[in-house]
């Protein structure tokens, strides 16, 4: 499920700027420097302590020997704008606002600029390349791309407090600062073409390119984490102040890379790294939460400390840069204002993920095996009854609350929702409701055609307590139920996921609870982290280390704990509402904790009963609109306990609940 409040643009093949080629050849306009001698950060740092500034603009390089390096643009790249080094080749294009690295090479040198982009030239056969892009366009090896290696544009002051142990180089005396150029290069903007009309020319973007398809990022848009889909792959973009990067959400484990050894042409032989810490390959880790990783896609602290997540290739660049290279490339933009006010006067749902394609019949139970987890149904319409099994995390309603197979009698009156399989056949339960239930779930909102309800409120109330009163006590007896989604069997490290009955207590952990896994036989542990996800709860813990080694991934775990005080438990708001969470982090938390509210029926819409979070945002405007309210009220300085009565004031109760709309 995608986090983005922003609406993807497709581009029409009507937009295309691709015969409009101007090269304009200056190659004597800069010198290359080629192979300097190099350093580290921190020795230059002392070395030219009373002319490097902390907000001095520099490229820097993430990857490889002592973790990259920088290089301050006033001291080398704003004189000589191509560097050819055993580390890369470095490009700066004040121009068209880029800094890129390529693969080591000393062969290239400045040339001059094509569509308003700075070209080199490979002197040792005369192609001539792009270096936004990498693509040669004239020459022997014209439609091949060199390989990028990552890079941002950040600041000495950023490098020296994340790495100051990275490579820089020797700063001689012959290596003054020259400042940064304050006007345009007019040959520069003579070969500029016409400027794509979706963003003003020299609005900042982040350009990345990731399989065939390639997708522009205006910077004023993006959050401190804004996460994705490109080529099929998530990715997530990190902003950092000013600096702007982009990974796949795939870390892997730290490694020690020799210095180069480069042959005539600067290029070193093949240096896959040195596994650490010990010289053993660990398995990659799917991450979901940022907090910890700094803008060059690197662990701070924990137990992935020094972990890198995997770069995708991204640049951040002007518009009319980026545009006149990738005509055909994708847009991300801000909702129209009359698009917004007609979401603001009614929510329109288009496909949902879940709901909108199950089966829902009423029937009757004829028998239940609890041993088995499965029933015996005679669906209405139907004469004969059949066996169906129930999903593991089936949700099961009793009472008007969450319940257990067990509590089922034969011959009682029950609504189902039926799983499908990829040929649309019906094959097992994924939701199994009493009548008192279902009538919770519609209530209100349902304009049944039944006559009379058969509970009045004080009914409903007086089931809906006791239901709560007898799980609760089940809960301190056998534990919350989940299931086990990952198991590093060497460490003792696992992450369950708790279902929805377990929202309230399971976000009441907090890093440190003591808790029991209740298997056999039962497992202690201690609560790592706590992350809310749509409408369920990841909990992240460690074991002993082979207490864990008979578990598998996808068994079913209960995970007790100390029970939640009934203070907590009958509180107004979420429990875990007043931790400490990032912008980007309280928005995306207020959609796990609340329930759609729009007027969707035929219980299609998946936010109403799951949680917000759970929407397509393709198909439905309710979880873009709702994450600008947040961020509005997030903005006027509210704290969540304000946004959640705000919110609660504008939509009502139902906020709060699984309900839907038949």
């Amino acid at each position: 499920m995608r986090s983005l409040t922003l609406l993807l643009i497709a581009i029409g093949t009507s937009i295309t700027y691709a015969d409009e080629i101007k090269l304009i050849a200056k190659p004597d306009a800069f010198s290359t420097l080629v192979n300097p001698n190099c350093s580290h950060c921190v020795d230059e740092a002392k070395r030219r302590a009373d002319e490097l500034k902390a907000d001095d603009p520099v490229l820097e390089w993430t990857r490889g020997y002592s973790d990259g390096g920088a290089i301050p643009i006033r001291f080398f790249l704003n004189r000589y704008r191509v560097i050819s080094d055993s580390y890369g080749v470095f490009v700066y294009d004040p121009d068209a606002g880029y800094v890129r690295g390529f693969s080591p090479s000393y062969n290239f040198v400045f040339h001059g600029w094509r569509n308003g982009i700075m070209v080199m030239k490979d002197k040792s056969d005369g192609t001539l390349f792009s270096c936004l892009s990498g693509r040669a366009f004239e020459g022997p090896r014209t439609g091949q791309s060199l390989s990028t290696i990552p890079t941002l544009a950040t600041n000495w002051g950023d490098v020296m407090k994340r790495n100051p142990n990275a490579v820089a180089y020797h700063m001689f005396e012959k290596y003054q600062p020259l400042e940064l150029p304050k006007a345009e290069n007019p040959d520069s903007v003579k070969s500029r073409v016409k400027a794509d009309p979706r963003r003003v020319a020299n609005d900042r973007v982040l350009g990345i390119r990731l399989g065939k398809q390639v997708r522009a990022y205006p910077i004023d848009l993006l959050a401190e984490v804004t996460r994705d889909e490109l080529n099929g792959e998530p990715i997530v973009i990190l902003k950092r102040g000013a600096a702007v990067s982009a990974y796949k959400p795939i870390a892997r484990q730290p490694r020690k890379y020799n210095a180069p050894k480069p042959d005539a042409n600067g290029v070193s032989p093949a240096n896959p790294g040195t596994p650490l810490p010990d010289g053993k390959e660990l398995e990659s880790q799917i991450i979901t939460d940022f907090e910890l990783w700094d803008v060059a896609g690197r662990c701070n602290e924990g137990k992935l400390k020094r972990w890198t997540l995997e770069p995708v290739d991204a640049v951040v660049c002007k518009w009319f840069a980026w545009s006149a290279e990738y005509p055909d490339t994708e847009l991300f933009s801000k909702e129209t204002p009359d698009a917004k006010a007609a979401k603001a006067t009614e929510m329109i749902a288009g496909t949902s993920e879940f709901l909108r394609i199950l089966p829902k019949p009423f029937g009757v139970l004829k028998s239940i095996d609890v041993r088995n987890h499965s029933v015996s149904i005679l669906f209405d319409g139907e004469t004969t009854a059949k066996v169906w099994k129930l999903e593991p995390d089936a949700e099961i309603r009793f009472g008007g609350y969450w319940g257990r197979l067990e509590q089922f009698k034969p011959d009682q009156r029950v609504w189902t929702w039926l799983r499908l399989d990829r040929k649309k056949q019906p094959v097992t339960i994924a939701m199994l409701a009493d009548e008192i239930s279902e009538w919770d779930l519609h209530g209100s909102l349902s304009k049944k055609q039944t006559g009379t309800p058969k509970w009045t409120d004080d009914q409903l109330s007086s089931h809906l307590k006791t239901q709560k009163t007898w799980l609760r006590n089940l809960w301190m007896e056998q534990g919350l139920p989940g299931t086990l989604i990952f198991h590093h069997v060497f460490t003792g490290e696992l992450e369950l996921m708790l279902d929805h009955e377990a929202m309230r207590w399971g976000r009441s952990l907090v890093a440190g609870d003591a808790v029991t896994l209740m298997a056999d036989p039962p497992i202690k542990g201690v609560v790592k982290s706590v992350t809310a996800w749509r409408e369920r709860t990841q909990v992240r813990l460690v074991v002993g280390e082979l207490e864990s080694a008979d578990l598998r991934n996808g068994q079913r775990l209960n995970i007790k704990m100390k029970p939640l005080s009934q203070e907590l438990e009958d509180s107004p708001y979420p429990v875990d509402i007043d931790r400490k969470r990032t912008r980007a982090e309280r928005i995306e938390w207020f959609l796990c904790n609340i329930y759609c509210v729009c007027a969707v029926g035929k219980d299609t819409c998946t936010g109403m009963f799951y949680t917000l979070a759970s929407c397509n945002p393709n198909g439905c405007g309710a979880p873009a609109m709702t994450r600008e309210r947040i961020a509005e009220l997030i903005d006027t300085k509210k704290s969540d306990r304000e946004i959640w009565d705000t919110l609660l004031k504008e939509r009502g109760p139902y906020l709060k609940k699984p309900h839907l709309r038949p």
